[in-house]
């Protein structure tokens, strides 16, 4: 895993109003797609196929090592936040991400979960729109 590969998705995903498929195959790429057992690859690509984007970035997050786990979903002035835990050996970590799209949102804080700490400390301060139109990303961090 190459942290700047999963900087640049993070960022990748931050700039779009809604996530897309090429996105979440970039990111089985970073969480190993190829080393997943065959039974977890085909789950992942029948849930691509059927457009079931956020099925399939669950998917990702059991299956990485340590498995991850969405521990908070909430919606704050039209924007998903969400957070993802992952417990490595006695040490429980969590990630945030925010994002207009619900998928996009798991899927930047899921990467963010990936990141070292120190990189994972970088912030986007929030742009808000205040016209009534859709923005897309805002802001991301881990704790």
């Amino acid at each position: 895993m190459k942290p700047e590969t999963i900087a640049a998705l993070i960022d990748r995903v931050a700039d779009v109003r809604i996530l897309r498929e090429h996105h979440v195959w970039a990111a089985a790429e970073i969480f190993g797609f190829d080393d997943l057992d065959s039974t977890m690859r085909r789950k992942f690509r029948a849930l691509m196929e059927a457009d079931a984007l956020l099925d399939a970035v669950l998917s990702l997050a059991a299956s990485a090592d340590p498995p991850r786990s969405v521990g908070n979903v909430r919606n704050q002035r039209g924007h998903w936040v969400c957070t993802v835990r992952c417990d490595a050996a006695g040490n429980r970590r969590t990630a945030t991400a925010e994002h207009a799209d619900f998928a996009a949102a798991v899927l930047a804080s899921l990467l963010a979960s990936l990141q070292q700490p120190t990189v994972a400390h970088r912030h986007r301060p929030p742009s808000h729109q205040h016209d009534g139109s859709s923005s897309h990303e805002h802001q991301r961090h881990a704790q």
